[in-house]
């Protein structure tokens, strides 16, 4: 019961949040074009603040490295460890890189690792993971796309005595041994920051279109969040448009297709990924702007750095997988030692200053 409350409180404030977000960008400018007032502002900080209070990748941060559990039992010396690692699809170069470097390191531990995907579809992964149950697994790993339904499933591995990990995405009601998350309020406020820094001299507001990621996803609502909030905070910045863009290239240009409509003027466009920020990209250059609109993105993924390079887009915040780091972490709990509740990574940021200076993609 306490998950499925904690999920409903959750879905309800992020959709208060998405209206009252919707509400603030629609009286950022009235119309004479004017700019947001101090008020507005305040105000839009304010419900950013509240939406992150909960957050699950804001907490995993604040707490990374705090807390010691252990798993329920130990491996038998001898015994290889059979790892089920869930993922949510293959469909992007970022999950094909989680698998390979899983793989890379169960190899490394003695470990057998039987990776099973959703193929993006999230009661397909469910099924997988209620059907693993049945092999008796060492140990669970999963990347879920999304934990709704999850909890009764999980319940049954904890009766089973099987301990679960969380790598990347996580579960913020449940008795999962270690979650080893994405700093996605991090990327947002390292990306946040260094936009401030390169504006700083700028005499007038500079104009700000967002492209957030999955509408509603805890994910999105941290980077989008942590990097509106250090705009807003600074004073300099006015936020005259967000629209979602799925993390997907197609509907992130699409969106900036609409944005451009509404908001020729607008000076930079943040992308809620890489794939976001290379979608408003191709808008950007179709509609015959390349070179007026900066650009800036997160993940670090290696189509963006030709990007960075040819000065097309400003920067970008590495996303790291996380996978090996949660098959250490197992392959130590059925050893019998203890781990962190939560581990957080954050990635570092790069420019064209970076990739000269020999900083390469994070998948």
């Amino acid at each position: 019961m306490r998950r499925s409350t904690m999920k409903r409180k959750q879905a309800m404030r992020i959709t208060a949040v998405t209206a009252l977000a919707a509400a603030c960008l629609s009286a950022c400018a009235d119309d004479s074009g004017g700019s947001a007032s101090a008020e507005d502002v305040d105000a839009r900080i304010a419900e950013i603040n509240k939406s992150l209070e909960d957050n699950l990748y804001v907490k995993a941060a604040a707490e990374s490295g705090e807390g010691e559990n252990t798993c329920p039992k130990t491996l038998p010396e001898g015994e290889t460890a059979e790892i089920v690692f869930s993922i949510e699809g293959l469909s992007h170069p970022f999950l094909v890189g989680q698998v390979d470097k899983a793989k890379a390191k169960a190899e490394e531990q003695g470990a057998t690792l039987t990776v099973i995907s959703g193929d993006d579809d999230v009661n397909k992964q469910l099924n997988g993971v209620e059907t693993a149950l049945g092999s008796n697994p060492d140990a669970l790993m999963m990347m879920p796309a999304n934990t709704e339904g999850l909890g009764p499933i999980l319940q049954q591995y904890e009766d089973a005595q099987i301990p679960y990990f969380f790598t990347q995405k996580g579960l913020l009601e449940s008795n999962a041994t270690n979650q080893v998350l994405a700093p996605y309020g991090e990327e947002g406020k390292i990306l946040g920051e260094y936009v401030v820094e390169h504006y700083a001299d700028s005499e007038e507001p500079v104009k700000v279109a967002l492209i957030s990621g999955i509408t509603g996803d805890v994910s999105s609502v941290a980077r989008t969040g942590s990097f509106e909030r250090e705009l807003l905070e600074s004073g300099n910045f006015e936020i005259v448009a967000e629209e979602p863009g799925e993390y997907r290239r197609e509907e992130s240009q699409t969106a900036m297709d609409s944005i451009l409509a509404a908001h020729p003027d607008v000076e930079l466009v943040f992308g809620a990924n890489d794939e976001g920020a290379l979608g408003a990209l191709q808008a950007i250059k179709a509609a015959g702007k390349g070179g007026e609109i900066d650009v800036v993105g997160i993940d670090g993924q290696s189509d963006i750095f030709p990007a960075i390079e040819s000065g097309d887009v400003l920067a970008t915040v590495k996303h790291m997988q996380t996978a090996p780091y949660v098959v250490e972490n197992i392959m130590k709990c059925l050893s019998g030692e203890a781990v962190p509740a939560f581990q957080v990574f954050p990635g570092d940021l790069v420019d064209a200053a970076a990739i000269e200076e020999g900083a390469e993609p994070a998948f």
